[in-house]
């Protein structure tokens, strides 16, 4: 059993509070004990993102599940400005949407997202997709900035600049 603490972190963007109630719930029943941190909506996870680099171990989450539709900035606004982020380019996302219309699929791939799941209706496969993140997580080898953070990820990268993009 892993220390929660040495766990890199999931964060959840997501302005439904049901729908961070049951992933969480999922997650929970999975047995999924990586920290999840949830943003309300996608200035806060711009916000949470920007922070956690500037942040004392400066380590971003190993796994980011973004919603689509949410106020102030919206799932592709974040992918957008993760884009611009050289130190994120690694960090993997699933879009987990209530939609499914093609052309929100292809603009999330085309903007990096990793992976797009419309959010399924039914607490079992929820519970199903929370085992997955579970198995995905545990065979996943994220980038040293998730799981050391951003100070270790630029001396093993010391001739590339993570403040720009390249």
């Amino acid at each position: 059993m892993h220390n929660v603490n040495e766990l890199p972190s999931i964060l959840l963007a997501e302005d439904e509070e049901a729908d961070v109630l049951l992933l969480r719930r999922a997650l929970k029943e999975a047995d999924v004990q990586n920290p999840v941190h949830v943003a309300s909506d996608g200035q806060a996870a711009m916000d949470f993102l920007a922070q956690q680099r500037t942040s004392l171990d400066g380590r971003l989450p190993a796994l980011i599940i973004l919603d689509l539709k949410m106020p102030r900035r919206n799932g592709m606004d974040v992918l957008k400005w993760m884009q611009d982020q050289p130190v994120l380019c690694g960090v993997p996302v699933i879009v987990f949407s209530s939609s499914a219309h093609r052309s929100d699929i292809e603009q999330a791939y085309a903007l990096g997202a990793n992976g797009f799941v419309v959010k399924p209706p039914s607490l079992a496969e929820r519970l199903e997709f929370a085992r997955l993140i579970k198995q995905w997580l545990k065979f996943n080898l994220p980038p040293l900035v998730c799981t050391e953070g951003f100070r270790a990820a630029q001396s093993a990268h010391a001739g590339r600049n993570f403040s720009e993009r390249p």
